[in-house]
């Protein structure tokens, strides 16, 4: 736990600071497989959300020099970022968890964590064509990655996640990537983030511990 904790603060300080934006924070969680391009997309939010990514792809390369995509490897990878995005929430910073999170367990702790904390979730999944992804994850490999991209998963990993992949049966937006620019889908992504917090406003489910405090009479 002490070498977890030493981990998560050693990462956490090489990111970015993020403004308050509002208590509790607010996160936006990717879904989707290797190639589909959500680090694409997330980069083009840069200039019109304020906020922090918190990338799996990012974590994994800083821990290990050669990724070896084991389950146990991927285990300490998201519980490093679920510290993260815990840490930024309770700092009230909107945050991006940037992760193929394609398990349905994963997911229901990602925002059972975020509603701890009082902050919205809006959840995003990312597709393509098998095409487009065979082409973009061969490009990876050959040594010419897109600007931006750290992940080293190639079509071996790929096809067992295809596998492996749970649906997601709560809202979400879904994107495809196939032939719209980034930029373009970018600008949908702001709408739907946008339109989430301005519904957790009005939400008592979704507001921060000790938010109903204020509404206490005193004796």
């Amino acid at each position: 736990m002490i070498y977890l904790q030493h981990i998560v603060d050693e990462l956490d300080e090489q990111l970015p600071d993020a403004p308050f934006v509002r208590e509790g924070g607010s996160l936006l969680m990717m879904v989707g497989l290797p190639g589909t391009g959500k680090s694409s997309i997330v980069r083009g939010l840069n200039d019109t959300l304020p906020h922090i990514v918190v990338s799996t792809d990012a974590i994994r390369a800083k821990m290990r020099n050669q990724p070896t995509y084991t389950a146990k490897e991927m285990m300490l990878v998201y519980e490093v970022c679920y510290a993260i995005i815990e840490k930024r929430l309770n700092l009230g910073q909107r945050v991006v968890f940037d992760a193929s999170n394609y398990l349905k367990a994963r997911r229901e702790y990602v925002a059972s964590l975020a509603k701890s904390c009082g902050a919205p979730v809006a959840t995003c999944y990312v597709q393509a064509s098998q095409e487009a992804i065979g082409q973009r994850l061969a490009q990876r490999i050959s040594g010419k990655k897109q600007t931006g991209d750290l992940s080293d998963a190639d079509l071996s990993v790929y096809k067992w996640m295809v596998e492996a992949q749970e649906p997601i049966t709560s809202e979400h937006l879904i994107l495809d990537t196939t032939s719209t620019p980034a930029a373009a889908l970018a600008k949908k992504l702001y709408a739907y983030w946008s339109r989430i917090e301005a519904d957790a406003a009005n939400d008592p489910n979704l507001q921060p511990p000790g938010w109903t405090s204020q509404f206490s009479s005193p004796d």
